[in-house]
């Protein structure tokens, strides 16, 4: 407690500002992800993951969750490039969260390109693959996986240095991290990992706002 009293009391203006703001899109993130994954389609008929994924593509849903999801990632990665600003890290902590924060922004990249995915369906309405199935197949199964392990490294990077939540409330980012990464490389083969986006989509923004609060406070 006295260190992480010592560490407050040392931060300069800019510091304390850069953690409100940073504080504000973590817990921002954590609510507009939640949002999107309850608005996300789901699929309305049993069939193949090309049928399944055009079904989803057609779904008036579609552009208002994935628009949702994508201001989250944006969200997350603002709050990833703040942290880097801290000025409390040492070499080690800095290059952790240095590779959090470029994983947050590739998977940003990949959910703007997945948001404008459907404007394909009419090329897989036969369901055959075709190249935007392929593009949405390896954008989920690479880049949303990488944007999972940023979360994972963000989480336990600041939980470990008490710069973004604690270790209490840690676990919930890093499981819920773990839960996207095996659902995200797996939903283009299996269906078997899919519940686990529901409780990735649940655990992350929980300890998004949690951990965006805490952050923020350290203002004071």
């Amino acid at each position: 407690m006295s260190t992480s009293i010592d560490d407050r009391a040392s931060l300069s203006p800019t510091s304390r500002r850069t953690a409100r703001l940073g504080g504000i899109c973590l817990a921002l993130g954590g609510i507009v992800l939640f949002a999107g994954g309850v608005s996300h389609p789901q699929p309305t008929i049993e069939g193949t993951k090309v049928e399944t994924l055009h079904d989803m593509f057609l779904q008036p849903t579609w552009y208002p969750s994935h628009a949702l999801l994508l201001a989250s990632f944006v969200l997350f990665a603002t709050a990833g490039l703040l942290l880097r600003k801290e000025g409390n890290l040492d070499p080690r902590m800095r290059r952790a969260v240095n590779v959090a924060s470029f994983l947050l922004v590739v998977g940003t990249l990949s959910m703007a390109v997945h948001l404008f995915d459907a404007l394909g369906a009419e090329s897989i309405a036969d369901g055959q693959p075709a190249l935007v199935y392929e593009l949405a197949k390896w954008n989920e199964t690479v880049f949303s996986t990488l944007w999972g392990l940023g979360i994972i490294t963000l989480a336990a990077v600041g939980g470990l240095t008490r710069t973004v939540g604690n270790r209490i409330i840690m676990p919930l980012g890093v499981v819920g991290g773990m839960a996207w990464c095996l659902a995200a490389a797996t939903v283009a083969f299996i269906d078997l990992f899919d519940p686990l986006f529901p409780i990735a989509g649940t655990l992350i923004p929980i300890w998004a706002v949690a951990a965006g609060v805490i952050w923020a406070r350290r203002r004071t």
